[in-house]
């Protein structure tokens, strides 16, 4: 039986004074005065609390800390009310967490050693509880594994929004798998600013052979190996250890071939980890190793899904990226003489002439010079032929009136040489079609030719200049 526990107030990670300024308790002991204003209020709920400096010979205050007075109790949503959060711990849990001497603690389920086959070897471990047997001589496999990594969970949770105060920390504990021993949380359960002490121990050889449960965020997840048939999740940790005298970074890792298990689709949250946790590299020139990479892994292989609990993000299975659809081929250029649907327009002729004029099997066109000569065919494109003009008589004399040669005329026709068409390199001919052909328009654009009767009128106004 423990010894009476002393009635004291619920410890306080961090309060609000009189001028809604915010301390936690590293401002009590703040020289030559506290930066707060007094009354102080709790941060989580407004309860009025109180200080009590650190004291070396007071096994209960050696830590300055804030304080509930006693007789006064926290709201029921304040997250500081440590009774109320225990009692809660203890109702859902389903049985792996007991109230036992002050303390709230947490039975450790039972766990194979790696390297073994069905138990530890003789005299590694300590003696199976009777409980821990059947009658047939077979381990009872604890149907609460699951249920007791979530309490832990838990457990860690709440001691993270008191901020890990010792004396907090101190009224939690874990039982052993073989029920024999109880072993301090601390101890028990590491974090990252603690995790070094583990690996350590490790290292120095001094861990007992007890499986723990190791926490942090969730800063790496990822897949490794050549095949990516592995997964990890994995954080470094604040401090380093010492190994032949040299400081080496540690890394925090969780194993799985099932991505599933450890969450290694989300680098989000936190986890934990149960087992027996290992170092990396081994063998025998383990050390001198990890002094030349400079770190070391403590690591820890999930066999059993249970073992890792995550929560605080978004944690979905991984799954298989999508591939991305295939873009269709850009469709062949079409020739412009070729298509059917797109109509002939003036403003295009440049470019037709341009395009014509490259193409070897197709003979070249000029324009007619006078108006007397006939237009090509054009019967088959549907487009008026051209109307030859008759000689003209004068009414008066009846003589015929003279034709105006187009040369010496006020709007001469320029020639097909004085409009060379554009150098244009080869194009592909394309394959025959059966769709219609527009006829290719003239090299040149064609002369703008006057009417008979502007002719005429003109040829009369010089004989009346004479």
């Amino acid at each position: 039986m423990g010894k009476p526990q002393k009635k004291q107030g619920v410890r306080i990670p961090w309060v609000r004074d009189a001028r809604d300024d915010d301390y936690d308790r590293l401002a009590i002991d703040i020289k030559p005065h506290p930066p707060y204003a007094i009354p102080l209020r709790c941060g989580g709920c407004g309860v009025q609390v109180s200080v009590r400096h650190a004291n070396a010979d007071d096994p209960d205050s050696r830590s300055s800390h804030f304080f509930t007075m006693p007789g006064r109790k926290h709201n029921p949503t304040c997250n500081f009310d440590l009774p109320r959060r225990g009692k809660e711990l203890v109702d859902s849990s389903r049985g792996t967490i007991v109230r036992r001497e002050g303390q709230w603690r947490l039975k450790c389920p039972p766990l194979t050693r790696p390297g073994t086959r069905g138990g530890a070897k003789s005299g590694s471990t300590p003696p199976r509880s009777p409980r821990a047997t059947s009658g047939g001589g077979k381990p009872v496999v604890s149907k609460l594994r699951g249920p007791a990594i979530a309490s832990a969970a838990r457990i860690v949770q709440l001691l993270n929004s008191f901020k890990h105060d010792p004396e907090t920390v101190a009224q939690f504990a874990a039982v052993a798998p073989s029920g024999r021993r109880n072993i301090p949380w601390d101890e028990f359960c590491v974090g990252p600013a603690t995790a070094h002490q583990l690996a350590q121990k490790l290292v120095d050889g001094t861990a007992g052979q007890i499986p723990r449960a190791v926490w942090g965020p969730a800063r790496t997840a990822k897949s490794t190996g050549q095949r990516r048939d592995s997964h990890v999740v994995m954080y470094a940790a604040r401090h380093p250890v010492l190994i032949e005298g040299r400081q080496v970074k540690v890394n925090v890792a969780v194993r799985c071939k099932t991505g599933e298990w450890i969450g290694a689709s989300t680098s989000s949250g936190e986890f934990l980890g149960y087992g027996y946790w290992e170092l990396f590299p081994k063998g025998a020139d383990w050390a001198q190793k990890a002094a030349d990479r400079g770190w070391i892994e403590l690591q820890l292989w999930v066999k059993e899904p249970w073992q890792v609990e995550r929560w605080g993000g978004s944690v979905s299975p991984s799954k298989p990226k999508p591939i991305p659809p295939r873009r269709p081929p850009a469709p062949a250029p079409v020739d412009s003489d070729l298509a059917p649907t797109k109509p002939f327009r003036p403003a295009e002729q440049k470019e037709r002439t341009a395009q014509s004029a490259a193409r070897a099997d197709e003979p070249e066109q000029r324009p007619a010079t006078q108006a007397a000569v006939a237009a090509p065919d054009m019967s088959d494109s549907g487009a008026e032929p051209v109307v030859r003009p008759t000689a003209q008589t004068d009414p008066g004399t009846n003589d015929p009136l003279p034709t105006l040669d187009p040369q010496t005329s006020e709007t001469p026709t320029p020639a097909a040489e004085d409009c060379p068409a554009p150098h244009v390199p080869h194009a592909a001919v394309p394959p025959p079609t059966t769709a219609p052909r527009f006829p290719p328009p003239p090299s040149c654009p064609p002369a703008v030719v006057s009417s008979p009767r502007t002719r005429v009128r003109s040829w009369l106004k010089r004989l009346r200049g004479r």
